[in-house]
């Protein structure tokens, strides 16, 4: 599996460099939460990414200065920050979407229907392993 989650990742690479997206398939990967969240700080942003806050720190000062990313105070709390898509970001961002597409067919080419309807089984089988061995870590760690 990690084998084919590096060729994968590859291809995408190369996609993206080929097609002059703006930004590196890494960089798009780390943006996704912030695509699929109104509300995402940093905090929550380190959570989802697994990486530590000193990391994410040095990302989203990065997006920042290339116009990706900002950062809006919480009306709630002042202390926090939300972190949004700029009309840059979600633009060169969505640059990435036909790509991300594009690969699903070259990698879903040579698989029929059933094929396809017993690997999103099995991928579905291993997402719920990872999550249940993690919240049984949590409860250990809690």
């Amino acid at each position: 599996m990690s084998e084919t989650l590096l060729l994968m990742r590859r291809f995408l690479s190369d996609e993206f460099t080929k097609n002059k997206i703006g930004m590196r398939f890494e960089e798009w990967m780390l943006l996704l939460p912030l695509s699929e969240s109104v509300n995402i700080n940093q905090k929550e942003l380190s959570e989802r990414l697994v990486k530590d806050k000193t990391t994410i720190s040095r990302l989203v000062d990065g997006w920042v200065k290339k116009s990706w990313v900002k950062r809006e105070v919480s009306r709630s709390d002042k202390r926090q920050f939300y972190l949004r898509f700029t009309k840059k970001g979600k633009e060169v961002w969505e640059k990435g979407l036909p790509i991300i597409s594009s690969a699903d067919l070259v990698f879903r080419n040579h698989l029929t229907e059933t094929d396809e309807k017993e690997l999103y089984l099995l991928l579905f089988k291993i997402q719920s392993s990872v999550q249940l061995v993690g919240k049984s870590k949590s409860k250990e760690l809690g």
